[in-house]
């Protein structure tokens, strides 16, 4: 009897949750309408403000390209006449070749990495290295590299 009084009453429980679950708040149309044109209206914005912010990427990316032209050009001028216009187009170039100095590979390879000196009787020994490079040089010309693998 008891089952049969329950099963009713949680049947009806049941149902009038899964009703009231369903229930959303209604938006009025003009409610609607206004939150919509907010909406359309601040992704006209920041379409806008992404446009714009993508024209100055672009702006400065070329000025970029340019400066990077200009200062080869200027270390160009600089190191042919340092150097020679050989020599000086090498060094522009980062090639390298046994004989050179450790001022002309600073000048193309820059700052080394590390820098190691042994004094001996027949020379002062020096080796560079730039990450995986390493340079030898026998009193400041280059003799030799490798490359770790």
């Amino acid at each position: 009897m008891v089952n049969n009084f329950v099963k009713p009453i949680f049947l009806l429980l049941l149902f009038s949750a899964a009703l009231f679950a369903q229930q959303k708040p209604v938006m009025s149309r003009s409610e609607y309408n206004s939150k919509l044109d907010s909406l359309t209206g601040l992704k006209e914005k920041l379409t806008a403000e992404r446009d714009a912010i993508k024209k100055q990427i672009d702006s400065l990316t070329k000025k970029s390209a340019d400066l990077d032209s200009d200062l080869k050009t200027a270390l160009r001028t600089v190191y042919i006449k340092r150097y020679g216009k050989k020599i000086g187009n090498r060094i522009i170039n980062k090639q390298v070749w046994k004989g050179m100095t450790e001022k002309m590979l600073r000048d193309s390879w820059g700052k080394p990495d590390k820098i190691t000196k042994n004094q001996e009787k027949w020379g002062l020994f020096t080796q560079w290295y730039y990450g995986k490079i390493t340079f030898f040089f026998r009193d400041g010309k280059l003799t030799d590299w490798e490359e770790q693998k």
